[in-house]
């Protein structure tokens, strides 16, 4: 893993156990979803790495994809078998799906309780909460790819499934983010795809290489940060990210 602080590119942490999506919860800690140790962990300012959760039904998870944090500290994260499959792997070792599917979970760290909230998806991928936590998003990348929206309430039940977007099987949706408008910004093959809060595309950045995850930051929140096959980009746009309003 690399850090970048506006100077320098520095090695964060090796080996990272094939870390691959990560957020920052309401106290500024990371947290990680690792590949090669199949968990989702959680690291402190004083760079102090703990567990957060590596089973289901005291079954290991199969290689997390993907996390976001729900303001009142809950962890919603994908758990596709990327990391195990044999002949198949993107960064991790081989291993066997051990509870049967691949599902998305979400993780309360108070009770340490976990719930399978969709099961029905092959290879769940993606994951992001909108701005107002209304709705949760989720892409699948598996033999159909697409983004489906969620309804969640208060009690962070969520309902009403629709398919939000659907691109070229070649385009995988990926990692994506909100902005301030509630526009979804998502990787898609080689460019990152912007949707309105109706599915319809307003923008696309054409991109060298494959996209398979962004974020927003810089001082202003106005940077995407693009990560690709073999680099890391910065786009300034004219819209904040969703946690900097």
């Amino acid at each position: 893993m690399y850090s970048f602080d506006w100077h320098q590119v520095e090695v964060y942490r090796t080996p990272s156990n094939f870390a691959n999506g990560n957020t920052t919860d309401n106290e500024g800690n990371l947290i990680t979803c690792e590949h090669g140790a199949r968990r989702i962990t959680k690291t402190d300012k004083n760079n102090v790495t703990t567990l957060v959760v590596d089973e289901f039904d005291d079954k290991r998870l199969n290689s997390p994809n993907d996390v976001c944090v729900h303001s009142n500290g809950t962890i919603f994260f994908t758990d596709p078998p990327y990391g195990i499959i044999p002949g198949k792997r993107i960064g991790g070792y081989p291993g066997k799906m051990m509870y049967g599917g691949c599902y998305v979970f979400k993780y309360d760290p108070t009770n340490k309780s976990i719930e399978a909230i969709v099961t029905d998806m092959d290879r769940p991928n993606g994951i992001a909460l909108s701005k107002d936590e209304t709705h949760l998003m989720i892409s699948n990348s598996g033999a159909t790819k697409y983004l489906r929206r969620y309804e969640i309430d208060k009690n962070l039940s969520i309902s009403n499934p629709i398919e939000f977007a659907r691109q070229d099987p070649t385009n995988v949706f990926d990692g994506f983010r909100f902005d301030s408008e509630d526009n979804l910004w998502t990787s898609c093959g080689k460019s990152v795809v912007c949707y309105n809060n109706k599915g319809e595309q307003i923008d696309i950045i054409e991109m060298p290489e494959r996209v398979s995850n962004v974020e927003f930051g810089g001082q202003d929140g106005k940077t995407l940060f693009i990560t690709a096959s073999t680099s890391v980009y910065m786009a300034d746009l004219n819209i904040k990210g969703a946690k900097f309003i």
